[in-house]
C-alpha cells in the first residue's frame, strides 16, 4: 500500500508508541533511531518532531530513502519506507508537535524541528506474534551456547549483554532489502550468546526476513518501555538448525544527554599547543 489506512491514523497520532526509522549512513551501515512522534500527514505523507539532535537528523537529508516501523501500545505494528523531503521550524505542525503531552511538559527539551517525508510503502496492520516469539526464544536459549563466537571480544558491557538477552526487551533488526531500501523487522526472540554475538531465529517473521542474506551488514536496536536503549551493528551470519547470529563490531549509545559510539573504544590523545600559533582574533 502507498497510503495510510484511515483506521490506523489514530494509532499513528499517539506519541506514546514505538516508531523507528533506519537510514543509510553512507559507510555501508544503517543507523536506526527512535522517533516516537512519527505520524501521518494526510494519507500519503509522514512527519516527525525532532526532540534530540542525533546522527539521524543529518543523515535523512544526505540519504533520504529510509525504512520505518511503528508499533502501537496494543502491540500492533506496521512497516514501510519513505523519502524525506524537507523540514520546518514553525507553523501548524510545529505547534501541534510541541503540544503533545510527551513534549509540552518537558522542561528540558521541546520539538525544535518538524521533518517531512513522502510515504513510499506501508504494510497492513499486523499483531505482534507473541506465541511465536516465545517459542523461538526457547529455541535460541537452547542453541545459543553452541554459537558464542569470540568470548574474549568485549563489545558489550555486562549491562548491555544482559539487557539484549531479556525477553521483555524489544529488539528490531535493520538491514538493506533486495530493493535497496532499508527495512526494520522485530526480532524480540534474539539473545546474546556472548559479549560479541547476538543469536536469533528468523521465525516467526521468516517471510519478512527472507531477503536477509549471509554476510549482510545489519544493526539491532534494543529498547525497554523504561526508555533504556542500545544500538549494535555488525555482520549477519546464517547458522545451523534455523539459527542466525550477528557478530558485533560497533556499539552506539542512542540515549541523551550524549549520543555516540561507545565501541570500539576511542583512545584519548594529548594535544600539544606549543607549536600552534595563536590567532590574533582570539584576543
Amino acid at each position: 500500500m502507498k497510503k495510510v489506512d484511515p483506521k490506523d491514523m489514530k494509532d499513528f497520532d499517539n506519541p506514546y508508541k514505538i516508531a523507528l526509522i533506519a537510514v543509510d549512513e553512507g559507510t555501508g551501515d544503517l543507523h536506526t533511531c527512535l522517533v516516537s512522534s512519527l505520524t501521518n500527514k494526510g494519507d500519503d505523507k509522514m512527519m516527525f518532531g525532532e526532540f534530540v539532535r542525533g546522527q539521524s537528523k543529518k543523515l535523512i537529508y544526505e540519504h533520504p530513502k529510509a525504512g520505518f516501523l511503528i508499533m502501537s501500545v496494543s502491540r500492533d505494528f506496521w512497516t514501510g519506507s519513505l523519502t524525506f523531503t524537507h523540514c520546518v521550524t514553525e507553523g501548524e505542525d510545529y505547534v501541534k508537535m510541541n503540544e503533545y503531552p510527551l513534549f509540552r511538559f518537558n522542561t528540558y527539551f521541546g520539538v525544535s524541528t518538524v521533518h517531512y517525508a513522502d510515504l513510499d510503502e506501508i504494510s497492513a496492520r499486523q499483531a505482534l506474534n507473541m506465541p511465536g516469539v516465545i517459542a523461538n526464544a526457547l529455541r535460541v536459549m537452547a542453541g545459543k551456547a553452541f554459537c558464542a563466537g569470540d568470548r574474549k571480544k568485549q563489545a558489550l558491557r555486562p549491562w548491555a549483554k544482559k539487557f539484549l538477552s531479556g525477553l521483555i526487551t524489544l529488539k528490531f533488526i535493520s538491514y538493506v532489502g533486495e530493493d535497496g531500501v532499508p527495512k526494520i523487522v522485530p526480532i524480540i526472540q534474539a539473545q546474546t550468546a556472548s559479549a560479541s554475538r547476538i543469536v536469533f531465529t528468523k521465525a516467526p517473521y521468516s517471510k519478512m526476513l527472507a531477503d536477509l542474506k549471509d554476510g549482510a551488514r545489519v544493526n539491532v536496536y534494543g529498547m525497554s518501555l523504561d526508555m533504556e536503549v542500545v544500538l549494535v551493528k555488525g555482520v549477519y551470519r546464517k547458522g545451523r538448525l534455523g539459527l542466525g547470529y550477528v557478530d558485533i563490531d560497533k556499539v552506539y549509545n542512542p540515549a541523551p544527554p550524549k549520543t555516540g559510539y561507545i565501541y570500539p573504544t576511542l583512545t584519548n590523545e594529548a594535544v600539544d599547543f606549543a607549536d600552534e600559533p595563536l590567532a590574533e582574533e582570539a584576543f
